[in-house]
């Protein structure tokens, strides 16, 4: 089996395999609530909605089915931005915190560790019996 990672290109529209859990996660939250809207705003009567008739002019299951098919549609297409959107918010968010933590982490962690290693050395010699001059780490010069 070879590895098609080298080889997958990305879209605009391309949800990295990383955030698929989010973005399903999203889509399957928001796309209910969007057709739950489009289902409400029908049955409630709002200024845009029309009597769904048939054919032959009278109301019908069918007729009001295709009433509602193109705010189906519109829900599916929100959730589907909304749900890109969402994953796209984590992933930037992921990659913020990956750089305050190299930028202000990383650094006092790398000091506080050669500080550490430096009286580990310091301590080792002292049992060998060597002397040290140079003053301990942290230490205020007079």
């Amino acid at each position: 089996m070879t590895d098609e990672s080298a080889k997958r290109t990305e879209s605009l529209f391309d949800v990295t395999p990383a955030r698929h859990r989010t973005y399903l996660v999203s889509f399957v939250a928001f796309s209910p609530i969007g057709c739950g809207v489009v289902i409400w705003h029908h049955v409630s009567g709002g200024p845009a909605v029309a009597v769904p008739e048939n054919a032959t002019g009278s109301v019908g299951v069918s007729a009001t089915a295709m009433s509602v098919m193109p705010g189906f549609a519109i829900a599916h297409a929100a959730a589907f931005g909304l749900a890109l959107t969402t994953a796209e918010i984590t992933g930037g968010t992921m990659a913020i915190a990956d750089w305050l933590r190299a930028k202000y982490v990383k650094p006092p962690q790398e000091k506080n560790e050669a500080i550490r290693q430096e009286r580990i050395a310091r301590e080792e010699a002292e049992e060998r019996g060597e002397t040290f001059n140079e003053p301990e780490p942290y230490q205020d010069e007079e």
